[in-house]
């Protein structure tokens, strides 16, 4: 424990610093510009050095705004408002509105002021630290952590002399033409581009060199993108005052503050400023991949250009676009419907309603034309559960890394995760729920029997097997059925009669051969046969040693038969129908062989079979497997497989497939493999190719699924 430490636990608690009793007073320097919205005449208002937020009013609220000059009394407001506005007010709603606007840091302070409101500030993050060692508060707040920021006026103000010309028409028009020839150069590759970038976003794979190299990427696009919304702020007449690097629960960012673009710019002005990231990252991702389409294949170059593409192209366009998460696509969004706080008014809206008409509690729901209430309710419950999925998303990321090393505990650090991710969540349910409790507490004592009735069948309903079980498993296809085409007799190849990836029926001659001495040996074994059925057509019409005759035919009859068997066998046939798999068949032609020499190789790709290595810790999900899905690291289609069979005895997976254990200490599970049959009738797949599989098992009540992984882990220790 050091010093500082030791001061905090022993000293007592300051008091504290008590602020000069005065009324309040508006920022001398406020900057208030005139808007006309859906709801009217508005007023945008922000204050230089105060708040980073700006403030949005109503022109009879800004009208009493102006009246707080620091000297006047709130009944005083209060009159004068009335009989300028002829809106009669009260002295206590005054001081409500005057109190409601302290508490968003609205009013003016003087340097005194702000001395003394940040000393009872550290007094009170003083006393939130105490709470936490005295485990009143565990964990902390991960939505939004801030690093570091400074003022860019500056050097925004240099990029923007710079690169002014990027708001001309002519430029505009010019990198839309690129940005159409990058989808063509993109599009004609689309499912590798498409597999490699949900790849490149697949964090369970990645080292450390990789992440950093991901994040450095990410970090210099980001620092691009919202340099762009600066310059966009700074062209319509606004400026920036803070930008900086953040992180969004664990994962870095960069931001830029463009709230003046509010106050100084109009509708199309704001979409422009808030598209202005996106299109930065667009037009840069443009200029890449004309440079990765002419460096040459392999070079570092192409390399570092392609991780460009996957950095700054679909994923971002997708994740940024977004209208769901309060991001760049949001505030758009909001701006084209032209509703401030499209997520708040319909999350408010939402909750409203099923806290009054589900729960039966006192609300106040709002009152707007059903259209628009309808609109409200469907974007407020896809948004609401958009990003309960997203947060889920990071939970499982950390579960997915943390399986690799340790399939057992994976659940308790991701438990942990997800706590903290869901932490203000779970406040917010339990102060649900001890409000539902104090509302429905007498409700429930005089109708205890119903309410029992309720509890029971939330738990039958908890208990009925509704969820399917799964498991994410990787698999490498192959072959439903290989042929090795191999040399029968020994010789020279004289003619080749197919082709790499040709498609063969069954019985196909695929190559001739010749041996001059088996060709001599079947000629005499014909003439030799030819002359001994001779013989012994002469012995039976004379009657005489005819026996002995047909004895000697038969033995040279079987003699000739197996010699041209063998001649036979020197043309090559294809054993089974399929495609001709061994590289560069045409070069056996004038070779010799000798007998068992490989001549080919020969697939049946009608069907393929997948071999899903399953570790031996989720073969108890999968004990009735009902389905299993591939997803191919090189399609993003997933397809539907027919399960075939499981290994009775363990299996190693192939080379490559699974990661190795980086520690000595971690060792790799056992693996049982399970096939599966894929329909291959396109021809779009090909042997060798490798994804991952999702097996679907029995079905699984709610409760099981919760309460399993962790008794079993326990069990399973303490065993």
């Amino acid at each position: 424990m050091n010093l500082t430490q030791v001061l905090n636990v022993t000293l007592p608690e300051p008091p504290a610093a008590r602020l000069r009793d005065r009324f309040p007073r508006v920022y001398p320097n406020m900057i208030a510009k005139d808007h006309y919205e859906r709801e009217g005449h508005m007023v945008h208002v922000i204050l230089p050095d105060g708040p980073s937020h700006f403030f949005r009013f109503s022109a009879q609220q800004f009208e009493l705004i102006k009246l707080f000059n620091g000297r006047r009394s709130y009944k005083e407001i209060a009159g004068l408002f009335t009989q300028t506005q002829r809106i009669h007010l009260t002295e206590d709603f005054v001081r409500q509105f005057a109190d409601n606007m302290e508490k968003k840091e609205f009013w003016y302070r003087s340097p005194q002021e702000e001395s003394i409101t940040l000393y009872n500030k550290l007094a009170g993050d003083r006393h939130k630290t105490l709470q936490k060692k005295k485990g009143k508060s565990v964990g902390a707040d991960l939505a939004i952590i801030e690093l570091a920021y400074f003022d860019p006026d500056k050097y925004l103000g240099w990029a923007y002399s710079k690169l002014k010309f990027m708001y001309s028409t002519w430029f505009t028009l010019f990198a839309i033409f690129m940005a159409l020839v990058m989808c063509v150069l993109l599009g004609s590759r689309w499912d590798e581009v498409w597999a490699d970038s949900v790849k490149f976003y697949n964090f369970t794979e990645k080292g450390l060199l990789d992440l950093v190299e991901f994040f450095f990427i990410f970090a210099l696009l980001g620092a691009v993108h919202e340099t762009a919304h600066g310059m966009t702020c700074k062209h319509f007449g606004g400026e920036s005052h803070k930008m900086g690097a953040f992180l969004m629960y664990l994962m870095p960012g960069v931001f830029c503050d463009v709230t003046q673009i509010y106050v100084y710019g109009g509708r199309w002005a704001r979409i422009c400023t808030l598209f202005a990231g996106v299109w930065s990252e667009i037009i840069i991702v443009t200029w890449v991949t004309i440079f990765w389409w002419l460096t040459p294949v392999g070079s570092w170059w192409h390399d570092v250009a392609y991780k460009f593409i996957l950095s700054g192209g679909i994923f971002v366009v997708i994740i940024n676009l977004n209208p769901l998460a309060r991001m760049d696509g949001y505030y758009i969004f909001c701006e084209l419907t032209r509703h401030f706080d499209l997520k708040g008014q319909s999350t408010a809206l939402l909750s409203g309603m099923v806290r009054k008409y589900i729960f039966r509690m006192p609300a106040t729901v709002p009152v707007l034309p059903w259209r628009r209430k309808l609109f409200f309710l469907a974007y407020g419950a896809i948004a609401g559960l958009y990003s309960y999925m997203l947060l889920l998303f990071f939970v499982r990321i950390g579960y997915r890394i943390l399986h690799n090393y340790t399939p057992e505990w994976a659940f308790v650090p991701a438990g942990v995760l997800a706590f903290m991710i869901f932490r203000s969540r779970i406040r917010k349910l339990m102060a649900f729920l001890k409000s539902l409790y104090l509302d429905k507490r007498e409700w429930a004592l005089a109708h205890w029997r119903p309410v029992a009735a309720g509890a029971a069948a939330l738990i039958i309903l908890g208990s009925i097997p509704v969820f399917r079980e799964s498991s994410d498993e990787r698999f490498v296809l192959q072959p439903a059925a290989r042929a090795v085409v191999r040399a029968s007799e020994p010789g020279f190849v004289t003619e080749v009669r197919m082709a790499e990836g040709q498609a063969v029926r069954a019985g196909e001659t695929l190559a001739t051969m010749r041996d001059l001495d088996l060709e001599s040996e079947a000629a005499r074994a014909e003439a030799a046969y030819r002359d001994a059925t001779a013989r012994s057509i002469q012995a039976g019409l004379r009657y005489a040693s005819f026996g002995p005759a047909e004895q000697e035919r038969m033995r040279r009859l079987e003699a000739r038969d197996i010699l041209r068997e063998r001649r036979e066998r020197m043309q090559v046939r294809s054993p089974i129908a399929g495609h001709i798999t061994a590289p560069r068949p045409g070069d056996l032609q004038n070779a010799y062989l000798k007998a068992g020499d490989i001549i080919t190789e020969v697939a049946d790709t009608s069907f393929l079979r997948a071999e899903i290595y399953v570790p031996e810790a989720e073969l108890q999900k999968l004990q009735e497997i009902h389905q299993a899905v591939l997803r191919l690291d090189s399609f993003w289609k997933p397809l539907t497989a027919e399960v075939e069979s499981i290994s009775l005895m363990s299996q190693p997976p192939e080379e490559g497939l699974m990661p190795k254990a980086k520690f000595r200490g971690m060792h790799a599970p056992v693996y049982y493999v399970l096939r599966v049959k894929v329909n291959n009738a396109q021809g779009e797949l090909r042997s060798g190719m490798t994804g991952d599989t999702r097996i679907y098992g029995r079905r699984r009540s709610a409760l099981g699924l919760l309460l399993r992984p962790p008794l079993e882990a326990v069990a399973r220790r303490l065993w």
